[in-house]
């Protein structure tokens, strides 16, 4: 059994973060609130029982090799369906060696997808956890409040923001949630002196957009990809910064990796180099991971 040891990096001990769109991770169980008929065993994309455990094969395998060494503290998920993928995903796969709970989000999404926080109770003991909804019915942001081993505490914001094919209806949501994340912190950090905040999930928007900078300024915190090159999405040929991390000043230490190992890519025929290599090219299936790559975060944690 894998065992959640110390990690100690000149004298600190480490918190890793990884954050990652596992691209339309369903169960094979219809849903009552409906959104999910393509991926259901007689859909079209014949979302069959061996094809969705394949699937969480392949994530666990991404979660297991965003650190070698050591199993992530805190994983933030994506488009996963629902309770019964997450609990798959931690028992029925090699991560059942690994002692991980989780949270997820209920949202009336139209899609019926969530956001999910698996986390090491070894290494953040959760206290609280709530939601900030939109305008409209849409993904909710997951909050999650709890404790490091040194004592700290570290509020966590899971985000996956309205797609951008709403046009300036999304554009406007994508702009209400991040308002609504800044006013949920500063009201919930106001009187703390040194206050540790992780916000990190698909934003669905640029490092440089407005929504994004007015969050970052509002709540005081650090976009750790703004200036980066590359990316952790590729459309039409461009490598894009979808998937960030924000952070308070207080907990900046190294930058945040891909993880991009050789299975995770595959050759881009269409635009040159490599792209991500997904579950499904159209409706056929590829048995890959997702069209995100997924990223990673160690952080020092200073002992009090």
């Amino acid at each position: 059994m894998l065992c959640l040891t110390p990690r100690t990096v000149r004298g600190q001990e480490t918190f890793t973060v990884l954050t990652y769109n596992t691209e339309n991770t369903f169960d094979t169980i219809p849903s009552p609130r409906g959104g999910d008929e393509e991926f259901l065993p007689e859909g079209s994309y014949h979302w069959t029982r061996y094809r969705y455990m394949r699937k969480l094969r392949n994530l666990a395998q991404v979660m297991l090799a965003a650190d070698t060494l050591h199993p992530v503290d805190l994983v933030l998920l994506q488009e996963v369906e629902s309770d019964t993928v997450m609990q798959d995903l931690l028992h029925r796969t090699p991560l059942a060696s690994i002692p991980y709970e989780y949270v997820i989000t209920h949202s009336a999404d139209a899609r019926g997808i969530n956001v999910a926080l698996v986390y090491s109770p070894r290494t953040f003991r959760l206290l609280h956890t709530d939601t900030i909804g939109g305008a409209s019915p849409t993904r909710q942001v997951l909050h999650a409040c709890g404790l490091l081993n040194n004592g700290d505490t570290l509020l966590v914001y899971a985000v996956h923001l309205p797609s951008q094919l709403g046009g300036k209806r999304a554009q406007q949501l994508r702009a209400d949630l991040c308002d609504s994340i800044a006013a949920h912190i500063v009201r919930h950090t106001q009187g703390m002196a040194s206050p540790r905040v992780l916000v990190a999930g698909d934003f669905n928007d640029q490092p440089m957009a407005a929504c994004v900078r007015r969050l970052c300024q509002q709540a005081g915190l650090t976009n750790l990809m703004l200036g980066r090159r590359g990316g952790s999405y590729k459309w039409r040929g461009r490598w894009q910064w979808l998937d960030q991390i924000l952070l308070s000043p207080t907990l900046c230490g190294p930058e945040p990796r891909l993880v991009n190992p050789s299975y995770l890519l595959e050759e881009d025929t269409a635009y040159r180099g490599e792209k991500p290599r997904r579950a499904f090219m159209g409706p056929v299936w590829h048995n890959g991971y997702s069209d995100h790559l997924p990223v990673v975060l160690t952080l020092p944690v200073v002992a009090h």
